[in-house]
C-alpha cells in the first residue's frame, strides 16, 4: 500500500486506537463512539413469539376451529389429569407431592383468569385455560372413581 492511502484492516475500519489498557482486545475502532445503553434489536424468533397469540386468535376465528382446538386442549388435559392420578396412585409415596402437582396449576389458571377477563378482545386463551383446566379435573375423577 502507498503512503499516502489510509490502511484498512480486514473489516474495513481505517484507523484503530487503544483504549486504557494493554492487551489486543482493548482496541476499538476510531469512527465509534463508546457503546451506548441501547434496546437490543429483536430478532425474527422474537417477533414471531410474540405474534403467536394474536395467529392463533385470527386462525381461530372459525367457529369449528375454535371448538377443534378448545376439545384438543380438553383432551390433553384430561390426559395429564389421568397420568398425574395414574402415577401418583402406582407409586403410593408421592401423595403429598401429587396432590400440589394438581392444585397448583389448577389455582394458577383460576387466579389468571381475572386479568383475562379484565383484557379487551377476543377471549380464545382464557377459553383454552378453561378447558385444560377441566379436562385436567375431569381425568383426577376419573382415576378417582377407578380407585374406588
Amino acid at each position: 500500500m502507498g503512503s499516502g492511502s489510509p490502511q484498512h484492516s480486514r473489516n474495513g475500519v481505517g484507523r484503530v486506537r487503544q483504549a486504557a489498557g494493554s492487551g489486543d482486545g482493548d482496541r476499538q475502532p476510531e469512527c465509534l463512539s463508546p457503546p451506548a445503553v441501547s434496546r437490543l434489536q429483536q430478532t425474527r424468533l422474537q417477533r414471531q413469539v410474540g405474534q403467536a397469540a394474536q395467529r392463533l386468535e385470527a386462525w381461530a376465528g372459525n367457529p369449528w376451529r375454535r371448538l377443534s382446538l378448545q376439545l384438543i386442549i380438553l383432551l390433553i388435559g384430561f390426559f395429564f389429569g389421568g397420568a398425574i392420578g395414574m402415577l401418583s396412585g402406582a407409586m403410593g409415596y408421592l401423595d403429598p407431592l401429587a396432590a400440589l402437582l394438581c392444585v397448583v396449576p389448577i389455582e394458577l389458571s383460576v387466579r389468571s383468569r381475572r386479568q383475562f377477563l379484565l383484557r379487551r378482545g377476543d377471549k380464545l386463551l382464557l377459553e383454552l385455560i378453561d378447558a385444560a383446566r377441566i379436562g385436567w379435573l375431569y381425568g383426577l375423577l376419573l382415576e378417582g372413581f377407578k380407585l374406588l
